[in-house]
C-alpha cells in the first residue's frame, strides 16, 4: 500500500483528481504537548522531525487555504485541499 501511495504522490494523485476536501482538525493541548515532547526527544531541536515522520511536502501544491486558530485547550486547523 505504501508503494501505491508513494507512486500516487509522485504522479500528482491522479486517482483522486477532481476531489475537494475541506475541514477542521481539532488538536487538544495534551496531544500537541506529547508530539512536541517526542520530537524534541528524537531530534534535540524544536524545528526538526524524527526520522520516519511522514513527508507531507508532495501534498503542499494541493493545499489551497489553511488557517490556525486557538480556543481554550485546543488548536483548530481549518484547511481546503483541491486535487
Amino acid at each position: 500500500m505504501d508503494d501505491w501511495i508513494q507512486a500516487q504522490l509522485k504522479a500528482g494523485l491522479p486517482a483522486l483528481r477532481g476531489s475537494v476536501i475541506a475541514g477542521t482538525v481539532a488538536l487538544k493541548q495534551e496531544l500537541l504537548n506529547e508530539l512536541v515532547a517526542k520530537w524534541l526527544a528524537a531530534t534535540g531541536e524544536p524545528a526538526g522531525f524524527p526520522s520516519g515522520a511522514p513527508d507531507l511536502g508532495p501534498l503542499l501544491p494541493f493545499l489551497k487555504q489553511a488557517s490556525i486558530r486557538a480556543e481554550t485547550g485546543t488548536v483548530l486547523v481549518d484547511f481546503h485541499i483541491s486535487i
